[in-house]
């Protein structure tokens, strides 16, 4: 049977509702577009040893974008094992997040970095303020002679020391939150420092990675 033009008409009209209309399949469009764009993003699970720079350095990236990606992480210092984080696609633009300023200068970014990079990890370094350095050791400043080199530099083993850019301690956290929960107690700041020692391996890789760079 032949439809009269009329009908012929609610017809198409019919079919174009029923298959959503050109702006249904745009949106469609995009929302697939979103997708792929998210599906290009991974996630990492953090073993032991790993650190936020050393994935960033597998995937291809650097660790501020690893940091912007991951609002969980409040200290690039501090991840642990089992943590799942998102390596974000090199093309997706992030909002920038402060940095911790001792992580930035002990993580320089390679020279190829992105202007934008460059420009953001800038921003959160700080001038390093230290101490002049005195020939004699102070009895009882640090456990070893490797120690009390850095304490010394960095405030003359004085433990309410504190910096202009918020440093503080006999081995200047930064920012002075950290040492928060230690206030001028000696002993607490020694076992945080040499907690933090740590990441180079003990005192005295600290003590050749400041007296090679001035900073740890």
């Amino acid at each position: 049977m032949r439809l009269a033009p009329f009908a012929t008409g609610l017809a198409v009209a019919a079919a174009i509702a029923v298959a959503g209309g050109p702006s249904a399949h745009a949106q469609s469009q995009n929302n697939q577009n979103d997708q792929k764009k998210n599906n290009s993003s991974q996630t990492v699970v953090v073993n032991t040893g790993d650190t936020l720079d050393g994935i960033a350095t597998a995937h291809q990236t650097t660790y501020v974008r690893v940091f912007d990606a991951n609002t969980s992480i409040q200290d690039p210092d501090l991840i642990y094992p089992g943590d799942t984080l998102r390596v974000p696609d090199p093309n997706e633009q992030l909002p920038d997040r402060e940095i911790p300023a001792d992580y930035v200068a002990a993580n320089p970014l390679p020279a190829d970095s992105s202007p934008s990079t460059a420009t953001h990890t800038q921003a959160a370094v700080t001038e390093q303020v230290t101490v002049a350095p005195q020939a004699a050791a102070t009895s009882g400043c640090g456990d070893n002679s490797y120690a009390n080199f850095i304490y010394m530099h960095e405030s003359g083993c004085r433990t309410t020391a504190m910096s202009p850019n918020g440093c503080y301690g006999i081995g200047q956290a930064c920012p002075a939150s950290k040492l928060a929960y230690c206030g001028a107690d000696y002993a607490c700041q020694n076992a945080f420092f040499t907690a933090y020692a740590g990441k180079y391996g003990g005192w005295a890789g600290a003590y050749a990675f400041w007296t090679s760079h001035g900073w740890w």
